[in-house]
C-alpha cells in the first residue's frame, strides 16, 4: 500500500477516534476503543515514515552524487564511477586492513588516513596528531551515513546545517532588528541615520567517538556480510543518541547548547495539561518576523496528549497529513516529533515553537573511522571506532524559538 493511501486510512482512523470524545464524558468502553484506534493510527504512521525515509533517502543521496560531481568539474557517470572505487577500496580496508590491499588501491587508502590524521593539524580544538589508523571516509559512505543519522535523529534536518574545514570555534554575528522602521519625510529633507547593532556568538565543536564496534573475524570472512552497511548502522545508532539528547538538552558546558536548552522561556501553562488556550500563547510569543517555516517541537506522549483538544470552535487542534512528506499540523504549523523532549510534568517545558533554521547545527569535515588490529585479537575479533566533530547553538540575539514552561507543583 502506497503512503498515500495509508494517510488516508490514518486520518479516517483519527476521525472515527475522535467522533468518540463529543460527548463531556467517556465510558470506559469508548476510551478503551479511542486508545486501541490511536494505536492503530500510530502503526500506520510509523509504516508511511519507513516508506518515506527510503524514498527520501534514495533522492538525497542522487542529489548528492549530483552535487559532488559539479564541485569536481565532472559528470555525473564519473563521479559514481569514482564513489564505486571508494567503496570498494573502503569496504576490502574494513575487512583486511591495509595489508590485504595493493597497488593504486594501497595508496589511495594511506592518502586517506594521511587526511584523517591531517584534519587535527593546526586546530586549536585537536590535537598534534589524529589517531593512528583513522580513514576518512568516503563521500558516498559519509553521506549515507548523515542521511541515517537523520533518519534516527530526524530533527536534524530541520536545523541549519554548517560544514568547516576545522574546530576552531566559530564566530557567528548576532542582531534583532525587529524593531527597525522606515519614516515619512518631506521633500529635500536629509535621511536619518541609525546603526545596524550587531552581536557575536561563537558555535563551538565538540570530539565525539563511539564506543569500539566488535567484530569476529569468522564474520569478516563471510562474504555474504555487508560490513559496510554493519559498521555505518553501528556509527549512526551511537551518534544519533548522543546527538539526539545533546542538541536537544545539551548544557552548553563541555558540550552543544541544546535548542531547547537555548529557547527562550515562553508562557507556562494555566493547568497540568497543555490546553488550547496554552497552545495560542506559546505560537504567540514568537515575533510574527520570526514564524514563517515555524514547527511546534515535541515527544510522540506530548502529541498524543493533543488528539483530543479542539479550538473555541469545536475544531481539533491536531490534524493529520494526507500529503507525503508534510508532517501533521497543529494550531496551522507542522509537528515536529523529537524524543528528546521532556514529556508533560510540572516545571518541566515539553513544547516549543520557532522556526528552527535559526538553531546551527555544525559537523566538521566528515566522520572518520578507525580500526584496531592488535588490541582484541586474542578474543580474534577486530575493533572499529568513529569520530567526528559536531556542535550547535542558538547564536540569536532575538527569541526566534520559545518554549512552553508547565505549570509547577503545588507548592513547588
Amino acid at each position: 500500500m502506497k503512503s498515500k493511501e495509508l494517510r488516508a486510512k490514518r486520518a479516517k482512523l483519527i476521525e472515527d477516534a475522535r467522533a468518540l470524545t463529543t460527548a463531556d464524558t467517556m465510558t470506559e468502553e469508548q476510551a478503551t476503543q479511542f486508545d486501541t484506534m490511536m494505536a492503530e493510527a500510530d502503526r500506520i504512521k510509523a509504516q508511511i515514515d519507513r516508506i518515506e525515509r527510503a524514498e527520501n533517502a534514495e533522492r538525497t543521496l542522487a542529489e548528492g552524487v549530483a552535487a559532488r560531481a559539479a564541485a569536481h568539474g565532472v559528470g555525473t557517470d564519473e563521479q559514481e564511477e569514482a564513489e564505486l572505487r571508494q567503496q570498494r577500496v573502503f569496504g576490502a580496508w574494513l575487512r583486511g586492513g591495509i595489508n590485504t590491499l595493493s597497488g593504486e588501491d594501497r595508496d589511495y587508502a594511506i592518502q586517506c588516513m594521511t587526511d584523517a590524521r591531517s584534519q587535527f593539524k593546526n586546530d586549536t580544538n585537536g590535537t598534534a596528531t589524529g589517531p593512528a589508523g583513522g580513514y576518512l571516509v568516503p563521500p558516498a559512505f559519509s553521506g549515507q551515513l548523515l542521511v541515517s543519522l537523520k533518519d534516527y535523529f530526524s530533527s536534524l534536518d530541520l536545523f541549519d546545517e554548517i560544514s568547516t574545514g576545522t574546530g576552531a570555534d566559530l564566530p557567528w554575528p548576532t542582531n534583532d532588528d525587529t524593531g527597525r522602521r522606515a519614516r515619512i519625510i518631506g521633500e529635500n529633507t536629509q535621511i536619518g541615520q541609525s546603526d545596524i547593532k550587531f552581536g557575536q556568538s561563537s558555535i563551538k565543536a565538540f570530539l565525539y567517538a563511539t564506543d569500539a564496534v566488535l567484530v569476529p573475524w569468522t564474520l569478516m570472512q563471510d562474504s555474504f556480510i555487508d560490513l559496510n552497511a554493519f559498521i555505518s548502522s553501528a556509527l549512526v545508532t551511537a551518534f544519533g543518541r548522543t546527538l539526539a539528547d545533546d542538541l536537544t538538552v545539551g548544557t552548553g558546558n563541555g558540550m552543544p547548547t541544546g535548542v531547547l536548552t537555548a529557547a527562550a522561556v515562553g508562557p507556562t501553562s494555566t493547568g497540568n495539561a497543555i490546553a488550547y488556550d496554552d497552545i495560542m500563547e506559546l505560537k504567540h510569543s514568537v515575533n510574527r518576523a520570526y514564524r514563517n517555516g515555524s514547527v511546534f517541537m515535541m515527544n510522540d506522549n506530548t502529541v498524543k496528549s493533543l488528539a483530543k483538544l479542539k479550538d473555541n470552535q469545536g475544531r481539533p487542534l491536531w490534524v493529520p497529513s494526507l500529503t507525503a512528506d508534510c508532517p501533521d499540523v497543529l494550531a496551522g504549523f507542522p509537528i515536529a516529533v523529537n524524543e528528546s523532549m521532556p514529556d508533560i510534568a510540572p516545571g518541566a517545558s515539553p513544547m516549543m515553537f520557532g522556526n528552527m533554521k535559526n538553531y546551527k547545527f555544525r559537523m566538521v569535515k566528515q566522520v572518520s573511522v578507525v580500526r584496531l588490529d592488535e588490541r582484541y585479537a586474542d578474543y580474534l575479533q577486530t575493533a572499529f571506532f568513529g569520530y567526528a566533530r559536531f556542535g550547535g547553538g542558538l547564536p540569536s540575539a532575538a527569541s526566534p524559538i520559545q518554549k512552553l514552561v508547565m505549570k509547577p507543583a503545588a507548592g513547588g
